[in-house]
């Protein structure tokens, strides 16, 4: 059985000053768990999230409500984490995304995969209203004119 579940992400300034309108987050799930409903719900098996023009597959999602706005506060994703938005992809073990500052913090094995270019870190941190990065204690590998380094050699 397949679950769906609608959820409002905690506006940030800019649309509560309704100068943006915020498109809802969509988790579809194969299980949903919920504890004290209106706090946290777990989601288990094949889940996706899709947000505007991002989608995050994990194997497993857990949503973490704010006690006063019941708005989503944080999400926690583990386990085959892939992100999707716009040409790149981000992958990594285990993923945080933070609603208020709309960003998602990779850990474990996190890298990011554009054409051919890669970018890997201990930590990447993904700011999703800006389409900007930061890498932490990680490596770069680029490809230029679609050659990869094994055909090149040093001077």
């Amino acid at each position: 059985m397949l679950f769906s579940l609608l959820l409002m992400a905690a506006a940030p300034q800019a649309a509560r000053q309704g100068k943006g309108k915020r498109e809802p987050i969509v988790i579809t799930a194969s299980r949903m768990e919920a504890d004290k409903l209106g706090d946290k719900v777990t989601f288990k098996g094949d889940v996706t999230l899709k947000k505007e023009a991002m989608t995050l597959y994990s194997d497993s999602m857990t949503v973490f409500y704010d006690a006063r706005s019941k708005g989503v506060n944080e999400i926690e994703a583990l386990g085959n984490v892939v992100v999707r938005k716009e040409g790149r992809v981000a992958l990594s073990n285990k993923a945080f995304y933070y609603s208020r500052e709309e960003k998602i913090v990779l850990t474990g094995d996190a890298r990011i995969i554009e054409n051919e270019n890669q970018l890997g870190g201990e930590r990447i941190t993904l700011f999703m209203r800006d389409d900007r990065s930061i890498v932490e204690g990680g490596k770069v590998l680029f490809y230029q004119d679609g050659q990869k380094p094994e055909g090149r050699k040093r001077k």
